[in-house]
């Protein structure tokens, strides 16, 4: 059980760095063939930024440890502004040119994330239980950002 956990958790972390991959080719499609190509990037960046939470949840089903929750936590929350940056162009155009700056950021730190993930699938160390700290924090995590994802306010 253990070890498909761990085998999840990589799939799920490539697979977010694979995403980030792509929504950077979708602002290029904009960029360099259609302009009207930026809403494919904008849609898929409101989905991207909730995909670090079941590669948070994974980390903490395949026992990666404190260091494995904690990456993933910094992933989520700096995913969750990711999108919020850009949105915020027309009120505050400086602080929303940090939108691609954090978004390498979290590149990098999707990338620390599967790498961790590897090595944990590589291990033979005896797995550790998630503590009770750890899933505390999972799911506070989970929990605010999929609260403030779908509470804003409704389109007039």
């Amino acid at each position: 059980m253990i070890r498909g956990a761990r085998y999840l958790y990589a799939a799920l972390a490539y697979a977010f760095v694979v995403g980030i991959l792509l929504q950077v080719y979708f602002i290029g499609l904009a960029l360099f063939d259609n302009p009207k190509n930026a809403e494919l990037h904008a849609d898929f960046g409101w989905l991207l930024h909730l995909g670090p939470l079941p590669v948070l949840v994974a980390a903490a089903l395949a026992r990666g440890g404190r260091t494995q929750i904690l990456h993933g936590t910094a992933l989520a929350v700096t995913f969750f502004f990711v999108p919020i940056l850009a949105a915020i162009r027309a009120d505050s155009p400086v602080a929303a040119a940090f939108h691609p700056v954090a978004a390498v950021l979290g590149f990098v730190l999707a990338v620390v994330v599967a790498r961790g993930a590897t090595r944990l699938v590589g291990s033979d160390d005896p797995s550790v239980p998630t503590t009770v700290g750890g899933w505390v924090l999972v799911a506070l995590v989970v929990v605010v950002i999929l609260f403030l994802s779908f509470s804003g306010s409704p389109e007039p």
